[in-house]
């Protein structure tokens, strides 16, 4: 008997970190160490590192404090705090998959959608995602449970990262039905689609399936109900220990693959086991009991799905050097399958995608998006056709950057990377964008442009070098020159516009009121005293000015912020009647007396002579400036903005009414006798 293995089977890449982190947590960090429930859904793989010295824990309240490793499905947010504060020194060992579907489940309802997650609810990968949703999702498990629920305005569907992706398109066929607005976020890992893609191709082609993985696993179970979905006998086991020879009997060809929790040399051990299990039984001759379609495998079949058999397609003869367009079929960690209407699926390795290094390749592709590739081979030794996107992205990038570059045209690329002097743009070939062209002015971090899209100009040209020089600088100041133009022609005196601070001197600060840059003087800033623009203002503050004054000669324009805010002198006559004594903060001391604040942009004078009833030779001898005080009002001139105050007046108020209260009359002293007469 012929024992065959899945093309993917096994640890996936998630599965395969965590077991990383966790060996080479033992390595690194003192006992204890601790895993936050299973590592992963496989008991032998557990049992191997709780001999490294990771024990499983499902209360972290009850164990001493060590190292706590969250295991690859992930949990709840609340829970990781806990841990952080009960000491725990945490280790996150939670798939990226998971991350990322944890990461848009809570985005979702922080944007005010009502979270769906397709998955089985007992999991803890389900209850650590509804968990990043504050416990606000739902969970459905099939169609059925999705036609069950009430009514929602805007949905947002997540799902449990092994789910099949038939299941899921199911669930959203039915609530595209009967809700509102419904986002949809595929977060199926893709090692699971294509562990699960190999385990369906294998099982339509053997007698007999063997699936291997934790009975607690969720990914290995589906895999086990998608294989019996072929029709082909299929047996679920954890160990080699477990596999029946009778399972076997008359089986010309086995399959066998496994769960993401299994480990290769579980996958080993099965398949020796299988060979030995056929040797033993000396099944012979069973080609009479197996139906011809299984003796001659169809070439057809072990790569066409059953939906592509019915389409009559006809199929494209492919050379080396040909760009062709193709459709992404399917997003793997290292390469990217595209359907280019060959024979087979192309394949585009990682290193392929881009001019620019990538670590992976959703950073740049996603399934359904159609691109055009370079053929690099049209077969090679596996049969394959590998084929290369950066290769045909320089080839026509190449054309349309000299026709840009001669004409002057703007282009579009997303910037890659931060390297020594500037930034690597992607424009299908690699171009660099120097530091002193990326702005009008300089900038320090350059590392916030990355992965934006820029607009530039090419200032330098050469194919056979393959340079290619940028300039934004250039752009924004020919936007600038329009708008510092129009500005200058329609902007008035009198005029309130909209500015951006750009920069602070000593004397006021630069506002951009559009292409232009105004000045703002300090004595304009406030209507109280300020010492720097500093103490009211910060570069990037957008605000409100008046227009003073333009000089469109020499594109000089002087600005005033205090015009556009309230005028506290308009209320003084009503707030400070004469007579009336009132708190005031001491600002300034002068030879002549001292300056006090009311309020924020209304001084007065209390003059040297009203400081004291004695003669005072100098103010400080009485005040300090930053005391608080009560003065008395003896004055205001409205139209000069002049306040004359008393601090004497107040003294003498107050000495008057003591001594009123002091008085002894001829009643306080004879009173009780005249009383008694």
């Amino acid at each position: 008997m012929e024992v065959r293995l899945a093309t993917k089977a096994g640890f996936c890449f998630g599965v395969h970190r965590a077991i990383d982190l966790a060996l080479k947590t033992v390595r690194e960090t003192a006992p204890p160490i601790y895993s936050l429930g299973p590592l992963i859904h496989n008991p032998q793989v557990v049992a191997y590192l709780a001999e490294q010295g990771i024990e499983v824990v499902e209360e972290i309240e009850r164990v001493p404090r060590g190292t706590l490793i969250i295991r690859s499905h992930g949990v709840e947010p609340k829970l990781l705090e806990k841990t952080r504060e009960l000491g725990f020194t945490v280790v996150d060992a939670t798939c990226p998959f998971v991350k990322r579907a944890q990461r848009l489940a809570c985005d979702l309802n922080d944007s005010g959608h009502q979270v769906i997650v397709v998955g089985d609810r007992k999991h803890p990968e389900v209850r650590g995602i509804v968990g990043w949703t504050n416990g606000q999702a739902v969970v459905v498990e099939d169609r059925v449970e999705a036609s069950a629920l009430p009514f929602y305005p805007r949905v947002g569907v997540v799902a449990q990262t092994t789910q099949p992706h038939a299941n899921l398109e199911a669930v959203v066929e039915e609530l595209k039905s009967r809700m509102g607005e419904v986002l949809v976020c595929d977060t199926i890992c893709n090692a699971v689609v294509e562990r699960q893609n190999a385990a369906l191709t294998l099982a339509r082609q053997v007698d007999v399936m063997v699936v291997v993985g934790g009975i607690d696993s969720a990914n290995t179970r589906k895999l086990t109900g998608l294989c019996r979905l072929s029709g082909t006998p299929t047996y679920h086991i954890e160990t080699g220990d477990q596999l029946q020879s009778e399972w076997f009997r008359g089986c010309t060809v086995a399959g066998l693959t496994a769960g993401a929790s299994t480990p290769d040399w579980i996958i080993e051990e099965v398949k020796r086991r299988m060979e030995e299990l056929s040797e033993k039984e000396e099944v012979v001759g069973p080609e009479e009991e197996v139906n011809p379609e299984q003796e001659v495998a169809n070439p057809e079949e072990e790569v066409v799905s059953p939906e592509e058999e019915l389409q009559t397609t006809p199929v494209r003869s492919l050379r080396s050097g040909d760009i062709v367009r193709g459709v992404i079929v399917q997003v793997g960690q290292d390469e990217v399958l595209v359907d280019v209407g060959a024979k087979s699926e192309g394949v585009v390795p990682l290193r392929e995608l881009s001019c620019y290094d990538v670590s992976s390749p959703d950073e740049v592709v996603q399934v359904g998006d159609e691109i055009d590739v370079w053929v690099v081979k049209a077969e090679d030794n596996e049969g394959r056709i590998i084929l290369s996107k950066g290769r045909a992205d320089a080839v026509k990038a190449w054309d349309t950057l000299d026709k840009a570059f001669h004409g002057g045209e703007t282009v579009r690329g997303v910037v890659r990377e931060v390297v020594k002097g500037g930034l690597l743009v992607d424009l299908g070939v690699r171009s660099f964008l120097p530091a002193s062209q990326v702005e009008r002015g300089y900038v320090e971090d350059l590392s916030q442009y990355v992965g934006r899209e820029i607009s530039a100009r090419i200032i330098e040209l050469n194919k056979a070098r393959k340079k290619v020089i940028l300039s934004r600088k250039v752009l924004l100041e020919e936007e600038y020159s329009r708008k510092r133009k129009e500005t200058l022609e329609t902007t008035q005196e009198g005029d309130v516009v909209k500015g951006v601070v750009r920069r602070l001197t000593q004397f006021g600060a630069f506002v951009d009121i559009g292409g232009l840059d105004g000045l703002l003087h300090i004595s304009e800033i406030s209507w109280h005293r300020i010492n720097h623009p500093s103490e009211v203002l910060k570069v990037g503050d957008e605000l409100e000015v008046q227009v003073l004054r333009i000089d469109r000669e020499n594109e000089k324009v002087s600005l005033s912020l205090k015009q556009v805010l309230p005028n506290p002198w308009e209320q003084v006559v009503e707030n400070y009647p004469v007579g009336s004594v009132v708190s005031a903060r001491v600002v300034r001391l002068v030879p002549f007396g001292a300056f006090v604040e009311l309020e924020p942009g209304v001084e007065g004078l209390v003059h040297i002579s009203h400081l004291a009833d004695w003669h005072v030779a100098k103010p400080e001898d009485v005040i300090a400036e930053g005391q608080q005080i009560n003065v008395k009002v003896l004055s205001v001139d409205d139209e000069n903005k002049r306040i004359r105050l008393s601090l004497r007046e107040v003294v003498k108020d107050k000495d008057y009414h003591n001594d009123q209260g002091s008085e002894v009359t001829i009643g306080d002293v004879f009173g009780d006798l005249l009383h008694k007469n």
